[in-house]
């Protein structure tokens, strides 16, 4: 599962650097005609575009992986470059679904809690339970 977006982080750069040349440009226009006070607008706007699109592009690979491998299940998930693996024994594992709020699933066993689903839209998320309870059942 991963996240749904528009750009991929190189198109994003392309943008940005079409918007700079652009934004560059008018700026550069009424500079010629002695209007100055553009160009700090220009980098003011230049500068949260900048920051709105790394956000962005940090986020756009993110995803999350399931893998159910006999009695083991392993859990990956990338969220903002920062690449976390998880590993759940099927047979001591316990699926909950969380009733309230946004309803994601977590894995727990002992003392460890995980909660995945996060890429699955909200009216898909009792479905992906319902097929992920019946595979590590299968599976076990």
């Amino acid at each position: 599962m991963k996240r749904n977006c528009s750009f991929t982080p190189r198109q994003v750069g392309y943008f940005y650097l079409s918007m700079l040349l652009f934004s560059s440009l008018i700026a550069a226009i009424f500079l010629v005609q002695g209007i100055w006070m553009i160009l700090p607008f220009t980098l003011i706007e230049l500068t949260a575009l900048g920051i709105a699109l790394l956000i962005y592009a940090r986020h756009a690979l993110d995803y999350e992986s399931i893998a159910i491998d006999g009695s083991v299940v392993t859990v990956e998930k990338n969220i903002g470059g920062k690449l976390e693996r998880h590993e759940f024994n099927s047979k001591w594992l316990q699926l909950k679904q969380e009733e309230h709020g946004k309803r994601l699933i977590r894995i727990e066993q002992s003392d460890k809690e995980l909660p995945i689903g996060i890429f699955v839209p909200v009216d898909a998320r009792p479905q992906f339970y319902q097929d992920l309870r019946q595979q590590i059942r299968f599976e076990s």
